[in-house]
């Protein structure tokens, strides 16, 4: 099956199930955001009446469509008067040629978008990300140190423990004169202060409590905003996001959503692997990945389109249990790529092939007029997917990932003791 964008318009008729405010709150501090979001070009397909949302589903519902798609132009909420004066002065003289980037899970996402981005525009500037503390598997001890690398640790709640052990390594290797820690607050924050280091802090205004990993485009925004305003690229794109915006209104019309509920109706009790080439791969797939499994709840991995066809495919010979292979296909592909996906689909595609009865195979056409539109498309074509999967999954969650990473800021307690997620406080007491 393969999944094309949408480019028709759709009058909807005074009997659609939106059930969106008529309003959703936009920057009522800066001129250039007042506008209201129009959600009429927005459509909710609804769970039966019978099914009552998962919380986080609930959550998301009223902010999908136009509220996500205008946050693309929140880039200004963040705080830069934490950041050392002396820092900012050599960062904007071009002294650094190399950022590393610290995170993880969705702090370390946008990470991944702004290496994909930085390739594609060939902006002169190597970025590399790490998502583990144990240093050396990952970069030479003398790049860290080297003057002209700027570490960036990306830590949103400041309460992860790994991003805090980061600190304290490179806090001994270099006193934190090349580092600058991007956060809510909390425990990260603090050290920031103890041992004076650069921080820039997110100001949110519309965060979910829970899953910060709603607001993806709206960090890549504050990233290029920064990054504009401390000279590390020609521009802002302002101009880009704005155009991408009024692509997402008009391209999320009901024919594309209706593919994306079609798309989750078939992925049902599926596990899922997610495979393009490098560049979604690094770009795309970490965030899907995450919303599949967090939003969903549905297990999904990713990986390389050509690794998979390497070291994974054999286990789809005659599954017992359904799986799914979702391809994303970017129109500027190399020959090879493309007839890579056309032998995965002839393999996999075909129900009159008996060992495929429990495989879904899906492509999804990366095939928009550039970077922006490509991305933001993947992102939100697959949010919804995942929004859709979620409803018929109906999983209730748990506090796995708290207790797993042995972060307190996203426990159920913290959460109802802290409602908001912003200026995330440095000690907590549940």
């Amino acid at each position: 099956m393969y999944i094309k964008s949408s480019r028709t318009q759709v009058n909807y008729s005074s009997s659609s199930t939106t059930t969106i405010p008529s309003s959703y709150p936009i920057s009522p501090d800066h001129s250039s955001h007042r506008t209201r979001c129009d959600l009429s070009n927005f459509i909710t397909i609804k769970p039966k009446p019978t099914t009552k949302m998962q919380p986080r589903l609930e959550r998301l519902q009223p902010m999908l469509g136009n509220p996500l798609f205008e946050s693309i132009l929140w880039g200004h909420e963040y705080d830069l008067s934490r950041l050392n004066t002396d820092l900012r002065q050599r960062i904007e003289s071009g002294q650094f040629k190399r950022l590393v980037f610290y995170g993880m899970g969705c702090s370390s996402v946008v990470s991944d978008i702004v290496k994909g981005f930085f390739l594609n525009e060939k902006i002169p500037l190597h970025v590399q990300v790490i998502n583990d503390y144990d240093l050396d598997w990952f970069v030479d001890r003398n790049v860290m140190k080297d003057p002209t690398t700027l570490a960036i640790i990306v830590c949103y709640s400041g309460w992860s423990v790994e991003p805090c052990l980061f600190f304290e390594t490179m806090r001994e290797m270099t006193g934190n004169k090349n580092l600058i820690v991007l956060s809510g607050g909390g425990k990260i924050a603090h050290l920031c202060e103890e041992h004076n280091t650069s921080i820039i802090l997110y100001k949110l205004r519309h965060a979910d409590r829970e899953y910060p990993l709603y607001h993806v485009q709206q960090f890549f925004s504050i990233f290029l905003d920064l990054f504009h305003k401390l000279k590390l690229t020609p521009s802002s794109y302002h101009k880009e996001l704005q155009d991408s915006v009024n692509f997402l209104k008009t391209e999320f019309n009901e024919a594309t959503l209706k593919k994306a509920q079609a798309i989750a109706e078939r992925l049902k009790n599926s596990r899922i692997a997610l495979l393009s080439t490098a560049d979604w791969y690094v770009t795309l797939l970490k965030q899907t990945t995450m919303f599949f499994n967090e939003i969903a709840m549905v297990p999904t991995h990713r990986n390389l389109l050509h690794e998979f066809s390497h070291t994974e495919v054999a286990a789809y010979s005659n599954p017992s249990e359904k799986q799914a292979i979702i391809t994303f296909l970017d129109s500027n592909a190399d020959q090879y790529t493309k007839d890579k996906v056309k032998t995965l689909e002839g393999l996999f595609g075909s129900k009159d092939i008996p060992q495929n009865k429990n495989i879904e195979f899906i492509n999804i056409d990366l095939n928009q007029d550039n970077f922006f539109r490509k991305f933001f498309y993947g992102h939100f074509f697959t949010v919804y997917v995942a929004y859709y999967l979620g409803i018929h999954s109906d999983v209730e969650g748990r506090d796995l990932i708290s207790i797993a990473a042995k972060n307190p800021w996203w426990s159920q307690r913290n959460i109802e003791l802290h409602p908001k997620c912003v200026d995330i406080p440095a000690e907590l007491k549940g």
